[in-house]
């Protein structure tokens, strides 16, 4: 048994060094994937901004050759072009497995460029006509300008589209570099250990190698001693001019080292605000700066696009209430001088203005920026577009409304249905007992087969009473009446309604009651009777034969605690947070194939709370299990609030 044992963790442990194996080589192949799709995304994009730019050269060039009639830049209009179809050619290629971007590619960018083209050569055709019209010519260059603007607009868009897919990707490749990472820091660490012990093997060596070069120095220190003592005055003169030739070296030596580190500082503080600059102007979030009158002063890429408008239409000529919608003008004022005051303001919801009229709601966090005397002086906001989060609020608040309805629909169908099978549940079980009655000596088969179906019959009672008890508390239509009951006698002749199912099973109810037997509390007694039906129903359903079920009633000054105790089997810790779930079954089951349709408990746990009272639970499995109720002596109605709820 024991070599068996062993085989099976052996070919376990190589089952599973061969899973991890194939999932390291799929995670190394969709990491180096992921990186493709990244120097893909970036090359598309590059190619699109050759696109423009090879345009802007040819039209350059176009409008040099007009004004000047300089062939050279007919000649290199005609090399822009050939570049500009060429980087056409590889963007088309590029984008063939994006069907969004191929159709935006196809459908608009390319056409407007095509007319671009056309348009470009027809006015360079027209300003050569010795009858050229010079309002032909100012209604093409407008035409001109709008089909820039066009190809602009298609082009940012095409690059939009192009960053949000590259930032979904570089998103995707973190993940993974993130785990790469882990793998790393463990090589590092045995790098790390390595290197250690290296260094110690080095430093010993390093010890040994000061000490002969410290009794070489004492040799060779001698030795020199005596040279100098024999040459002093013959090498005085050349030592004081070696020594200004070093000195002189050295200083030149600085000045270049310092020379060079200047220059390579320069150049990396070019490359971080070149950096600095692109994060901003393409951020996935809006950046602005204001005045402190409310004056565009700042404004990237990013929010210009959303907003239609170009930095020169806006910046430093319209206040920040000009891209809002006019109803928040107002809001807007009021928070300002709360915004000055405190220095901040986050994720406050507006709705933007573009300059075509459209809106879209943004989420606006803003920080002041004060002088050194404290005098606020501008601001600087971030600036999120939430209308895909909006759209997805407005979808779930129509789902709730749905689930709602749909909810209370179910509450009616089962409140109807529940009331609707008593009815014939209770003359079912009345003919069976006027049959046991009218018939006194019936065969064993018979009185057998009528036992099955009083059994049926008040298992189907109990779920009709539970649905109708939990119908009652879900709608909050459940009303107590608070009544003076005596505990003892209530007990006793509760515990006697069970003698026939603990008969069945030969189980024994053991009432521990330490109260005088003129103990009362005032408490609703429906509620009581049902809370204690269902506790010692079900520490029976789940007592195996021949055994004990205790219920201890024990009072203190302000509340009345009863204890249900069985023989069960128990239940497992990790099942004690479900106990008292609707519907919820656990791995414990009834012992003689009894019915459980997991609402007994979740009625109890309800019942307790609208009385104001307490439940817990303790368990250990195999031993058995005790539900603890502690309910208050004097029956307090909640506010009608809570009770609704309740």
């Amino acid at each position: 048994m024991k070599t068996t044992s062993i085989v099976v963790l052996l070919a376990s442990s190589v089952l599973l060094a061969g899973i991890s194996a194939i999932i390291t080589h799929y995670a190394v192949r969709d990491s180096t994937d992921r990186v493709d799709w990244v120097y893909h995304t970036y090359r598309v994009i590059n190619n699109a901004s050759e696109v423009l730019s090879t345009l802007k050269s040819m039209e350059s060039d176009q409008r040099g050759y007009m004004l000047t009639g300089n062939v050279a830049y007919l000649h290199m209009a005609e090399t822009s072009h050939r570049t500009l179809l060429q980087s056409i050619d590889s963007l088309q290629h590029e984008v063939a497995d994006n069907s969004q971007q191929t159709w935006l590619l196809k459908e608009k960018l390319i056409p407007a460029i095509t007319r671009k083209l056309n348009h470009i050569y027809t006015v360079s055709s027209a300003n050569k006509r010795p009858d050229k019209n010079s309002a032909l010519l100012i209604q093409q260059q407008t035409e001109e300008q709008a089909l820039t603007d066009s190809i602009a607009s298609w082009h940012s868009l095409f690059i939009e589209h192009e960053k949000r897919l590259l930032a979904t990707r570089l998103q995707q490749v973190a993940a993974v570099h993130q785990r790469q990472i882990m793998i790393r820091y463990t090589s590092f660490s045995l790098i790390a250990l390595i290197s250690v012990l290296a260094l110690i093997t080095i430093l010993q060596k390093e010890r040994k190698n000061k000490e002969l070069i410290a009794e070489l120095n004492n040799v060779n220190n001698s030795l020199e001693k005596k040279v100098r003592q024999r040459t002093y005055e013959l090498q005085k003169q050349f030592n004081i001019t070696e020594e200004l030739n070093e000195e002189l070296r050295q200083n030149m030596e600085e000045l270049e080292s310092f020379y060079e580190a200047l220059q390579i500082r320069n150049i990396k503080a070019e490359d971080a605000l070149a950096e600095v600059q692109d994060l901003y102007n393409n951020a996935p979030c809006g950046y602005h700066s204001l005045a402190i009158d409310g004056t565009i002063l700042r404004m990237n890429e990013t929010e210009l696009s959303w907003l239609g408008y170009t930095a020169d239409e806006l910046l430093g000529k319209m206040k920040v209430t000009a891209i809002m919608i006019p109803e928040e003008h107002q809001s807007y004022r009021d928070d300002f001088a709360t915004f000055k005051e405190h220095g901040f303001i986050h994720n406050k919801e507006h709705t933007f203005l573009r300059k075509d009229g459209t809106t879209f709601p943004i989420l606006l966090s803003a920080t002041a920026i004060y002088d050194q005397q404290g005098n606020y002086v501008m601001s600087r906001g971030t600036v999120i577009d939430i209308t895909e989060r909006k759209v997805t609020e407005q979808k779930l608040l129509d789902y709730n409304r749905k689930l709602m309805h749909f909810n209370e629909e179910k509450n009616n169908f089962l409140a109807i249905a529940a009331h609707d099978l008593k009815s014939p549940i209770n003359n079912i079980i009345g003919l069976t007992s006027l049959i046991n009655i009218s018939h006194h000596v019936l065969p064993a088969d018979i009185q057998e087969y009528i036992r099955h179906i009083q059994r049926s019959c008040y298992n189907m009672q109990t779920l009709i009473t539970n649905l109708l008890d939990i119908n009652k508390i879900e709608q909050g239509s459940m009303e107590l009446k608070p009544e003076l009951v005596n505990i003892s006698t209530f007990v006793r002749q509760h515990i006697r309604a069970f003698k026939e199912h603990t008969t069945v099973k030969n189980i024994t109810i053991a009432l521990e009651d330490h109260e005088a037997a003129d103990t009362c509390i005032t408490t609703d007694l429906s509620a009581l009777q049902r809370i204690l039906d269902n506790l010692l129903s079900n520490a029976i359903k789940f007592s195996p034969r021949n055994k004990n079920v205790t219920l201890r009633i024990q009072q203190n000054q302000t509340y009345l605690n009863i204890a249900v105790e069985d023989e069960g089997p128990g239940i497992p810790p990790e099942e004690i947070s479900l106990l008292f779930r609707k519907f919820k079954r656990l791995s414990a089951r009834p012992t003689d194939g009894e019915s459980s349709t997991g609402l007994g408990l979740s009625i109890v746990k309800e019942l307790v709370q609208a009385l104001n009272g307490k439940i817990s639970v303790e368990s250990r499995v195999g031993k058995g299990t005790i539900f603890l109720v502690e309910l208050p002596l004097q029956y307090v109605e909640s506010d009608p609030v809570t009770q609704s709820v309740l």
